[in-house]
């Protein structure tokens, strides 16, 4: 699988963050960093927003911070916030071709309990084809579940082995090992010495001198 240029951009934009905890730095800051769009870094970041793992105030003195600390940043909650679809295959969906209204896939899915141990919690909603970066693998093609071909019954990911089938319960159970691994990393345990060095380098001369802080908080 491929996570999308959506996700890669969100924890890129935590990593900067994470290095730079010490300050405000705006969304230009982080575009040019990285040499991204800056107006798909707006989106990402309304939703990190959203999510709770970004601190946005506009206006003078405003800025981004991370909301909590980075050893309090869970990477595959951060994952999941992000993807709009992690099944692997289309009839991982939580509603899945030939599943009746209400039904969702079971797939048993490895490596934790509540939310982190159904399907449904990793998959998330179906893809709905937006444009990039959301619904974009990181290297340009589709994520699994858009990128689903039309099978026998012609519909997304239709299969005929959908009823009965070992090899989604593979795809699960890889799927929550993927997912486990994830699960046990903060973004503190992302930011070595390496990517400190690097994205320091990337950030200002000078960091700027704080305004009076009459920004206003951006839910």
């Amino acid at each position: 699988m491929r996570l999308t240029l959506y996700t890669d951009y969100a924890l890129r934009t935590l990593l900067y963050l994470g290095v730079h905890a010490d300050r405000r730095v705006s969304i230009r800051e982080v575009a040019e960093a990285y040499g991204i769009s800056e107006n798909h870094l707006v989106k990402v970041i309304h939703h990190l927003g959203r999510g709770g793992f970004v601190d946005t105030l506009r206006g003078r003195g405003g800025g981004l911070m991370l909301a909590r600390p980075a050893d309090q940043i869970n990477v595959g909650d951060v994952v999941r916030h992000t993807e709009e679809d992690m099944a692997l295959v289309g009839c991982m969906s939580p509603l899945s071709p030939g599943m009746g209204p209400g039904a969702r896939s079971t797939v048993a899915v490895a490596g934790g309990g509540g939310k982190r141990a159904s399907l449904a919690a990793l998959t998330g909603s179906a893809a709905r084809g937006k444009s990039s970066p959301r619904g974009m693998a990181a290297g340009g093609a589709t994520s699994a579940g858009s990128a689903a071909g039309e099978g026998r019954s012609g519909s997304a990911g239709g299969c005929l082995l959908a009823n009965a089938c070992h090899l989604r319960g593979v795809l699960g159970e890889a799927l929550g090992a993927f997912m486990t691994v994830l699960d046990a990393r903060t973004l503190a345990d992302l930011l070595t010495p390496y990517e400190r060095k690097v994205l320091t380098q990337a950030g200002p001369a000078e960091a700027p001198v704080d305004a009076p802080k009459t920004a206003e908080k951006v839910v």
